[in-house]
């Protein structure tokens, strides 16, 4: 599943536990840059400081797109 897949708790819900799934699995990690959660949660901040667009209107959504992008930003 996408993060633009997401759109009720019960997705949301399943994103995460897939999310969950590709931190534990050191294959599926390598895509990740923040594997801490200190550095998970920095990307979370810069990524919410940085961004310039407006909230998806789906707060569902608009969730699974910050947890992405603070898997990956820096």
């Amino acid at each position: 599943m996408e993060h633009d897949q997401v759109d009720d708790r019960h997705s949301f819900a399943d994103y995460v536990r897939q999310l969950r799934a590709e931190l534990n699995d050191p294959g599926s990690a390598a895509k990740w840059e923040n594997l801490t959660l200190p550095d998970f949660l920095e990307g979370m901040e810069a990524w919410g400081r940085d961004w310039g667009e407006r909230a998806q209107t789906n707060p569902w959504r608009h969730a699974a797109d910050v947890l992405t992008a603070a898997s990956i930003y820096e």
